[in-house]
């Protein structure tokens, strides 16, 4: 290939110097100049000229780049919004081809990352960059200007737009931009508003008013906005739920996530040991816990033990007294069942595996009748999910919590009382099914981890870690830290705070992503980590 020599206008910037060393690792010959003062003798002599400066000046600058440079040399545009500038570089003798990377300056790998291309003009050299990026790792998608600026003003435009509105209303209120009440919804909002809020205003401001596709989106948003608005308003709870309904039912059609949820376990096949273990769980006997327990080991000759709480799950495998523990993790109602966090950083144990378990709640009784019940007994996780149901069927009824779905079993004797837990449980205890699948969700999973002292290897390919970091506490640290998976294309499935008991107000992150210690991506993450977290463990790859 006879491309020599490259030139980016504008590589005083962050993207340009990204862009420079890049080239450079490729043993590329490369020069920067500023797009206000630039080296008409390198442009003119190169072989291929990026450029990487603002929106509103691009087009400008192409213009005179164009004026200068050899015939058969390659303008690259880089310009977050292409339509403006494609007339003109396909009104050009000179090849171009217009590149969008859909990531930030701190990356240390193209490997996944993407990158959105319109080739104006198919030659030699724009193929040689092209293929230069993909041999990198990089996601080459292929759009026209047209498709991307549409694209661009949904993805950045209104995302943008939202987020800033969004910020505005929490300043406003006096909220603020702040983590110390929240839940694990809000706080991921938040990650994502701080990220937006720090990039460069100016950027953020000429992606919104220089794509002219911007405004028709935010038009639209606005729109549902005030429908939803007008549902709330009006207090039409069956409108605002059969909406909400709809909305969920087109994204899992669009994702696939009704499809995708396996009764058990998540992460497919995997090997257990050979050798006879003990195995503990959270009783007593009929549990959801019990339930998978069985499931985990049918195959095998384990010894299942009931334990009466969590804690004593988790000391019993510290000791040594049992070999692994299944202890329930996160449910899709309900979310993280934070004591199983906590216990995990206490015990200093290794998650081995993760299971799913599909759960349908029963109301469950020594009574016959649904009018007879005046209590019901059960975990308060049971009852979360069940909510809806108490609620429009026995509102009247006495609630009371305990260790377990089945810790109430005894109580069973006293008139009008019933539990909420399985048919599996059911069944062991020869109960009455009241109500079957009471669950606010029909889709009600719950995952557990199978946990120990000691790595396990049940399954030769993780593809999950949970992390466990401490943080340097100061403005902004959430945000750098989210921006060492997203810089890296590392997908978050979920990110928990935990007060640190050191500090009022002092907190730690569980961290669960996509990746694991088999892959690149997750030791760069690890390292880059340490510039902000003073302890980062592994709590376990499954």
């Amino acid at each position: 290939m006879d491309t020599k020599s490259f030139h980016i206008v504008g590589g005083s910037g962050q993207m340009g110097s990204w862009l420079k060393s890049f080239l450079e690792s490729k043993n590329l010959k490369v020069s920067i100049s500023d797009e206000k003062n630039p080296n008409l003798e390198k442009v003119r002599t190169s072989d291929v000229v990026f450029i990487s400066v603002p929106i509103s000046v691009s087009l400008e600058v192409i213009k005179e780049t164009s004026k200068v440079i050899k015939d058969d040399t390659l303008i690259v545009d880089l310009s977050s919004v292409q339509e403006a500038n494609t007339n003109f570089l396909e009104s050009l003798k000179n090849p171009a081809v217009q590149l969008h990377f859909l990531f930030g300056p701190s990356i240390i790998s193209l490997q996944d990352q993407k990158i959105i291309v319109n080739k104006i003009d198919k030659n030699k050299k724009s193929e040689y960059l092209i293929n230069l990026l993909e041999e990198s790792g990089a996601d080459i998608i292929g759009l026209s200007a047209k498709e991307h600026d549409n694209y661009m003003a949904h993805v950045q435009g209104l995302t943008h737009f939202i987020n800033l509105c969004l910020a505005k209303v929490l300043i406003d209120d006096k909220i603020g931009l702040s983590s110390k009440i929240s839940t694990p919804i809000f706080l991921s909002q938040l990650s994502t508003l701080s990220r937006v809020i720090s990039q460069n205003p100016e950027l953020i401001t000429e992606i919104q008013i220089l794509n002219p596709l911007v405004l028709n989106s935010i038009k639209k948003f606005i729109k549902a906005a005030e429908s939803f608005e007008n549902l709330i308003e009006s207090k039409d709870i069956k409108k605002l739920i059969k909406e909400y309904q709809l909305i969920g039912n087109h994204l899992e059609s669009k994702s696939g996530k009704a499809q995708s949820i396996q009764k058990f376990p998540v992460n497919g096949n995997f090997k257990l040991p050979k050798e006879k273990l003990k195995i503990g769980y959270l009783g007593p006997v009929g549990t959801f816990s019990h339930q998978i327990s069985k499931e985990f080991s049918k195959d095998s000759n384990y010894e299942l033990i009931s334990k009466n709480s969590f804690y004593d799950i988790f000391d019993a495998v510290s000791s040594g007294s049992l070999d692994l523990g299944l202890v329930p993790a996160q449910n899709s109602i309900e979310g993280t069942i934070r004591e199983t966090l906590d216990l995990l950083v206490e015990f200093d144990l290794k998650i081995n595996l993760a299971l799913s378990l599909k759960v349908n709640q029963n109301l469950l009784s020594k009574e016959k009748r649904l009018d007879r019940i005046t209590k019901v007994i059960s975990h308060p996780q049971a009852l979360g999910q069940c909510r809806k149901y108490l609620k429009e069927n026995l509102s009247r009824v006495k609630i009371e919590t305990s260790q377990s779905t089945i810790s109430g079993i005894d109580r069973l004797e006293e008139k009008g009382t019933a539990i909420i837990g399985s048919e599996f449980a059911a069944k062991i205890y020869v109960l009455n099914i009241l109500a079957e699948n009471i669950e606010d969700q029909e889709d009600n999973i719950t995952k557990f981890y199978v946990i120990s002292k000691n790595p396990q290897s049940f399954t030769n390919n993780p593809t999950k870690s949970l992390l466990f970091v401490s943080i340097f506490n100061r403005v902004g640290i959430l945000r750098d830290i989210l921006n060492v998976f997203a810089d890296l294309g590392v997908n978050l499935n979920n990110i928990e705070s935990r007060p640190s008991k050191e500090k009022t107000w002092d907190y730690n992150f569980f961290i669960e992503i996509e990746s694991s210690e088999k892959v690149d991506k997750f030791n760069q993450a690890i390292n880059l980590l340490k510039q902000y977290c003073p302890v980062i463990k592994v709590l376990g790859q499954f």
